[in-house]
């Protein structure tokens, strides 16, 4: 991943591999309604930046979960979802370790 570039108004770039790209635009297809923009969180559910084990991010996104605050639905019959996880879970972690900064990313040929 290459954060370093910077387009035309000056604004940084992050360049990332297939995968993560994949993530992040399925991540703005499905997810980012409830978890928000960047994956920052909202007032009904949580920040996605912190460390998830990749097991736990699974099960959640496969079968749903009830928290305190509200409910996240299961995706592991919705083909954009569930045929995406290892990207959308490479796209969380890349925003949890802080290696891919907010914003639509490019992605590497």
């Amino acid at each position: 991943m290459d954060c370093s570039q910077v387009d035309e108004s000056g604004n940084k770039v992050c360049i990332t591999d297939r995968e993560t790209y994949v993530g992040w635009r399925t991540f703005h297809a499905t997810c980012h309604a409830c978890h928000g923009q960047n994956a920052v969180g909202s007032s009904f559910a949580p920040s996605l930046l912190k460390d998830i084990p990749k097991e736990r991010f699974v099960d959640v996104v496969t079968n749903g979960y009830t928290g305190q605050i509200g409910v996240m639905p299961a995706w592991g019959e919705n083909p954009n979802v569930k045929d995406f996880i290892d990207e959308l879970y490479a796209y969380q972690q890349a925003r949890a370790d802080g290696v891919l900064l907010p914003g639509r990313p490019t992605r590497k040929d």
